[in-house]
């Protein structure tokens, strides 16, 4: 499954999110607060406070680290 991250340099959850993601087979496209403008205004209008902050690739909001292994742990047991 395709992912969609916001986050910030030098974020260890943001990291290990990546790593989650790749290690269940995943891709992510990354997008960092720091590198642009209109995407740090989006995330103050959407009263988001921390990173990482990841979507699935249809738009479903599922929050931070602890929400994404949460979901992904969720999803291997609907498979089994």
């Amino acid at each position: 499954m395709m992912y969609v991250m916001v986050s910030r340099r030098n974020c260890p959850y943001c990291d290990k999110a990546k790593l989650l993601i790749n290690s269940r087979g995943g891709s992510v496209s990354h997008y960092s607060l720091e590198e642009s403008k209109w995407l740090l205004d989006l995330f103050n209008k959407a009263d988001l406070k921390t990173v990482p902050q990841i979507w699935t690739y249809t738009g479903k909001h599922i929050g931070g680290y602890t929400e994404l292994k949460e979901y992904l742990d969720d999803a291997g047991k609907e498979t089994v």
